[in-house]
């Protein structure tokens, strides 16, 4: 149309022919319009669904061949005209018939280029449906493999799992294993300590025996002192007689006090007389009281029948009302026929009360028309909240409609979105496509790997099973241990059972000294004081044994601060303190040498086992070694396998699944640092176990000094009590110094305890405050 405006105004002076062919062409372009305007919306479609396929159908050959022939009508048409404003009318019309000659022709051309261009839009047309339909397929095969690779997410994940379990239940198992063998290492010890406690019960049971015969000397000597103490209550029977007459005395004050209490009964008879006179007193007044209350309950019910009484003299009062009533109705019929004369009267009065009906009448009706009005009112005032609440129901209809229309424009709106992104959605399709490729490619390789990675989780179960047998036979070494231990500990029952015997003996023996104890501290005011003094002796030598205590836990402490080197030669530095005490011990007779003898056989008995523990733990080491190294070994195949595992969840993972690796990643490598904490663990709890070894050895030597001193202890409160009982008559005074002289032997022996504690405190070089 551009160009048949164009060539209208510059052609005033053109012949009849070249006119025609002027309307020609603008008829056939007139006809070529409509036909190819419907065509133009595919072509829109075509270049948004296929997105970068136009040179695919723009870039053909006749494509190109329109663009250039109607570039080069373009030009003619310019050309035209210039030589229309330049030659005359003759040559005009001569060059113009050819030129447009020339121009039918190209037409022409263009024509048949555009109807080519045409069938070509048909064709991709139809390719464009064609490529819709396999764009629904492939949608379709997109969800099936997205299923088919949830599925396969969710048996990686499942085998992630297994393997997961797999790493714990084989650190599990070396824990296990480990624990095991601690626990055998207990178990020996607990039966090298039941077999030190049986050969300790077996010495304490031959001291029982020992005791025991003391104790049957003391019984034949307390005896002895019973029958001299029979003749003592004899002449405490005498005594008694005595106080027997001084009774007899005490009775005849007693009669004298009993007529007393005569006379004093006496006057409480009268007394009692008096009270109950008051108390009949008392009786009559509450009966005039009840009596009292009685008639006022009377009034009340008087009260009552009087209120009842007023009732039926309303009643009777309206009886009388209707009698006057009637009363009158008489006398108005005898005026009416006595006095003739009164008829006007009784007339005017019949109009006076039709006045006075009427007057009524006409108050009810202006009763009614107020009442009507109060309605017609209301009514009103109704209709008002009516159209109050019309008027708001239209406001709201308008502000509806104003949304409605709000949300007309918001609907347009979104299907101008939606359109849009249908556009984008179709742009999409070939990303989709691409990305389908790439996720069978990677499914295909992961589904290799799974099949890989199985026979490795195969592989890591027969681990696990020869794991387990090895279990099985350490269980079965327990067992054998279990069963030493019952033997063990069926022999303590059986010295326990003698030990309970011995004491029951003891405990009748000790009954019968009680028993001669008790009648002496009666009858003997001396032997009391001698007990006090021996109590302040004993209370001093509790205050030796504490301190000697205090020594025993500064050796502990001493030994929990040293290392495991260091605590043989803290041992060995503990054997020459006992040895020390042992010399310093001799100076108080052959009962503690031969205990001296004891003790250096125990000595002798902790060397050999802290020994033989020390080759247990040597070998406990070297033992843990080789599961540490076994343990590496293991760790690195699991190290390896986890990141062959990374490396293809890379490869099949987008962004957000690379996170997720990344968290497993990192959860892998606390599952390795867990592993290497476990391994800390066990070297720790074998050093502790050293250590626990050590201090168990140090404390049975600080036991054995401990029960030096008891026992030191025992023999001096039993040459204390024997010298008792044997120097009954001698003088309290040569006692009691003997006694100090005891005491202050004992405390010179634990002065010089301290002493060598202090020295070897400062030798280690530990302060206790800061243990």
């Amino acid at each position: 149309m551009g160009f048949s405006a164009a060539l209208n105004p510059n052609l005033p002076a053109i012949s009849s022919h070249s006119l025609f062919k002027l309307n020609n062409l603008k008829l056939n372009r007139l006809a070529f319009m409509p036909t190819s305007k419907p065509k133009s919306p595919p072509v829109l479609i075509v270049k948004s669904v296929l997105n970068g396929k136009e040179s695919s159908i723009n870039g053909n050959g006749v494509g190109e061949t329109a663009r250039i022939l109607l570039e080069r009508l373009f030009a003619q048409t310019q050309k035209l005209e210039e030589q229309m404003s330049r030659d005359s009318q003759f040559s005009g019309d001569v060059c113009l018939g050819l030129n447009l000659e020339v121009l039918e022709s190209d037409l022409l051309a263009v024509l048949e280029a555009l109807k080519k261009k045409e069938e070509d839009l048909q064709d991709a047309e139809q390719k464009v449906s064609l490529e819709h339909s396999e764009l629904s397929c492939a949608k379709q095969e997109l969800e099936r493999r997205e299923k088919d690779i949830a599925a396969a997410y969710l048996n990686c994940e499942v085998l992630e799992g297994e393997l997961r379990q797999a790493n714990l239940n084989f650190a599990a198992q070396a824990r296990q294993i480990e624990d095991l063998n601690l626990q055998l290492l207990e178990r020996d010890q607990e039966i090298a300590a039941a077999q030190s406690e049986l050969s300790l019960k077996e010495d304490d049971l031959d001291k029982m025996k020992i005791e025991l015969a003391k104790k049957s000397e003391e019984a034949a000597k307390v005896e002895s002192e019973l029958k001299y103490k029979a003749q003592l209550l004899n002449d405490a029977n005498e005594v008694v007689k005595r106080q027997e007459i001084e009774l007899q005395g005490l009775q005849e004050a007693v009669e004298e006090k009993g007529k007393e209490l005569q006379c004093s009964s006496t006057l409480r008879t009268l007394e009692e007389e008096k009270l109950k006179v008051a108390e009949a007193n008392l009786q009559k007044k509450t009966m005039e009281w009840l009596l009292t209350q009685e008639g006022l309950k009377e009034l009340a019910e008087e009260a009552s029948k009087i209120m009842g009484g007023t009732d039926e003299a309303l009643e009777d009062f309206r009886r009388v009302k209707q009698l006057l009533a009637d009363v009158r109705s008489e006398l108005v019929s005898a005026q009416k026929s006595l006095a003739s004369s009164r008829k006007g009267l009784e007339e005017q009065e019949l109009l006076l009360e039709k006045q006075l009906v009427e007057l009524e009448e006409q108050k009810k009706s202006i009763m009614s028309y107020t009442t009507s009005l109060k309605d017609a009112q209301m009514e009103v005032e109704s209709e008002r909240v009516k159209l109050i609440l019309a008027e708001a129901q239209n406001e709201e209809l308008d502000h509806n409609l104003c949304i409605e229309r709000d949300l007309i424009e918001e609907l347009r709106e979104e299907l101008r979105r939606k359109k849009c992104s249908l556009k984008q959605a179709i742009e999409e399709k070939s990303f989709l496509q691409q990305e389908l490729e790439q996720k069978n490619t990677e499914f295909g390789e992961m589904h290799s790997v799974l099949q890989v990675k199985e026979s490795e989780l195969v592989e890591a179960k027969l681990e696990i099973q020869h794991l387990k047998s090895q279990q099985a036979s350490l269980h079965l070494t327990l067992e054998e241990k279990e069963l030493q231990l019952s033997g063990a500990r069926k022999k303590l029952e059986e010295v326990i059972q003698e030990v309970t015997e011995l004491k029951m003996l003891m405990s009748s023996k000790e009954d019968q000294l009680i028993q001669a104890t008790s009648l002496l501290k009666d009858k003997e005011e001396h032997i009391q004081v001698m007990q006090d003094e021996l109590n302040d002796s004993r209370m001093r030598f509790s205050e030796a044994n504490t301190v000697v205590k205090r020594i025993v836990d500064l050796t502990g402490k001493l030994v929990i601060s040293i290392k495991n080197e260091d605590c043989l030669e803290m041992g060995q530095s503990d054997i020459r303190d006992l040895e020390l005490r042992q010399q310093l011990l001799d100076e108080w007779g052959e009962d503690f040498r031969m205990q001296k003898r004891q003790l250096e056989t125990e000595l002798s008995f902790t060397r050999e086992s802290l020994r033989i523990k020390e080759m247990e733990v040597l070998a406990a080491q070297r033992a843990l070694s080789i599961k540490d190294e076994e343990l590496k070994i293991v760790l690195g195949r699991f190290n390896s396998q986890q990141k062959e595992l990374e490396t293809l969840k890379e490869e099949m993972v987008d962004a957000n699944d690379l996170r997720k690796l990344y968290a497993l990643a990192q959860e892998r490598i606390g599952e390795k640092s867990i592993g290497d904490l476990a391994i800390e663990k066990l070297q720790l709890e074998a050093a502790q176990l050293e250590v626990e070894a050590a201090t168990s050895a140090l404390q049975k030597l600080a036991g054995m000094s401990q029960e030096l001193l008891s026992k030191a202890g025992l023999i001096i409160e039993t040459t204390t009590d024997s010298s008792i009982f044997v120097q009954n008559d001698s003088d309290p005074s040569s006692n009691v110094f003997e006694n100090n002289e005891c005491v202050n032997e004992v405390k010179r022996q634990v002065a010089r305890l301290s002493d060598l504690s202090e020295q070897l405190v400062k030798e280690a070089g530990i302060v206790v405050s800061t243990h």
